[in-house]
């Protein structure tokens, strides 16, 4: 790490002289947990400089102290860090990356990096990446070592993901991740794969399959989508079977689709599916249809599990949506879901909506319920939400968020509260700065996108999120 610090600064010093565009990002995390008597200080700083067909950039972060309920051992997560530098060089044909990047290969089966700050998930590689395209043809080489939670890295990765365009309605592409001296447990070397998308008309079908060397059995991710002039549809099909490709520190490189609908309304994630690349398969299938230009419906079912037929997961969601005119939009929302790893049976039903006062003034509503039966010991409760905000776009908006549940009544469960209260107000100003700040309690949850998920404990205090952009 010290080599690539050294070579920033150097590079930062001879490009001060010349003429090219530096963009700068910072977004600031400040929160007082008054229940824990604990401030911590969450910093993110990206610069970047362009100019012609050189970009250079790097990132500087501050957990202060590390947050205990996402790093747990926070000794091994340094306060300050440079933890993301590189110098890229591209041309029409040509895209080379020396340092830290992010990448993918198909959909993700073989290879995915990419970083979710809400979900702290950030496994950039550090290494050398070459690409090259042409009309027909494209070709991605890479080398280098994934990044932890903790910052970490362990054993090299060198990989190959190729291309090609057959026709104008067929493409065939197949890329090979290899893993040098593997430390954990059962000696993961490679991981191959080969794909395949079609497109005529109002169809599309893409289809991937995978092979790890570590074991017999192929792994495979199917979907087709169809369109009309009213409707759409999207069937997915996966079936992973130890696909799971991971270091010694167990962080996995590739990241396959999930198959489960990813839900904005939070009450709907509290029973939430967590991706197992080792033992999953199933299908989502989501239809959606125009009543008229104004009204919308959609459905959605998938099903997960595991090989030996036993079930994990299973969702029924269905929305309808209108646009009233230019003054409202409401969403009626219901859906079920049956989490066999808890034994429970979730119902929601909710109802979301925007009144336009003016041009620019806005109300949103949101009022959800659910209730959650669990099959094992017959027992029941029920969880409440209201939304209430009004925005000034783009300028300021006011949020008043509460939550309620029941299930403190259920015999052997404890609560130490059962009702929560917090409120919200942003602002946007000098057109590319952001500042939020929250005060109150707010329920424990989770936090998902793609199957990973990342548990949120209660919380009470205050909460401020700086963003700026320059």
């Amino acid at each position: 790490m010290l080599y690539f610090r050294r070579l920033f600064l150097l590079l930062m010093i001879v490009t001060q002289w010349a003429f090219g565009q530096i963009s700068f990002r910072n977004q600031l995390e400040f929160t007082h947990w008054q229940s824990r008597n604990l401030d911590i200080l969450e910093n993110w700083t990206d610069v970047t400089y362009q100019r012609d067909w050189l970009q250079i950039g790097g990132r500087f972060e501050i957990n202060k102290p590390p947050d205990p309920t996402i790093f747990p051992i926070d000794t091994l997560l340094k306060r300050y860090e440079l933890t993301y530098l590189y110098a890229r060089i591209r041309s029409r044909h040509f895209d080379l990356i020396l340092g830290n990047f992010y990448t993918m290969f198909g959909r993700g089966l073989t290879l995915r990096t990419y970083e979710d700050r809400n979900l702290r998930v950030d496994n950039n590689l550090q290494g050398i990446k070459v690409d090259f395209k042409q009309k027909n043809f494209k070709i991605q080489v890479l080398s280098g070592r994934m990044r932890d939670l903790y910052n970490r890295r362990k054993e090299w990765l060198s990989g190959l993901d190729g291309e090609i365009k057959v026709w104008s309605s067929l493409k065939l592409g197949s890329s090979y991740l290899y893993q040098h001296n593997p430390q954990n447990f059962d000696r993961q070397k490679g991981l191959w794969s080969g794909r395949a998308s079609y497109s005529r008309d109002r169809f599309d079908i893409y289809a991937e399959i995978a092979k790890p060397q570590w074991y017999k059995a192929f792994s495979y991710y199917v979907a087709l989508n169809a369109f009309g002039t009213d409707w759409n549809m999207v069937l997915e099909l996966k079936d992973y079977d130890h696909l799971s490709f991971r270091n010694a520190y167990q962080t996995e490189y590739n990241a396959a689709p999930s198959l489960t609908k990813e839900h904005a309304f939070s009450i709907l994630n509290r029973h939430p599916h967590f991706l197992d690349q080792n033992d999953e398969r199933g299908y989502q299938f989501e239809f959606n249809y125009n009543l008229s230009p104004n009204k919308q419906l959609i459905f959605n079912h998938s099903q997960t599990f595991t090989h030996d037929s036993k079930r994990i997961y299973q969702e029924f969601y269905g929305e309808f949506i209108h646009y009233w005119r230019d003054i409202a939009e409401y969403h009626l929302v219901i859906d079920r879901t049956f989490d066999f790893s808890t034994n429970t049976e979730n119902i929601t039903p909710l109802f979301d909506g925007f009144l336009n006062l003016t041009s620019r003034d806005q109300l949103h509503f949101s009022l959800q319920h659910q209730h959650v039966k669990n099959r094992f010991d017959k027992s029941e409760y029920d969880n409440e939400l209201v939304l209430l905000e009004y925005s000034h776009s783009p300028w300021v908006s006011f949020g008043l968020v509460g939550e309620y549940t029941n299930q403190y009544k259920i015999r052997n469960i404890e609560l130490d509260r059962h009702q929560w209260l917090y409120g919200q107000v942003s602002f946007n100003f000098w057109r590319n700065q952001r500042l939020s700040i929250l005060y109150g309690s707010r329920r424990e949850g989770f936090i998902c996108v793609g199957g990973i998920c990342r548990y949120e404990p209660e919380f009470e205090g205050i909460e401020i999120k700086l963003i700026n952009r320059f």
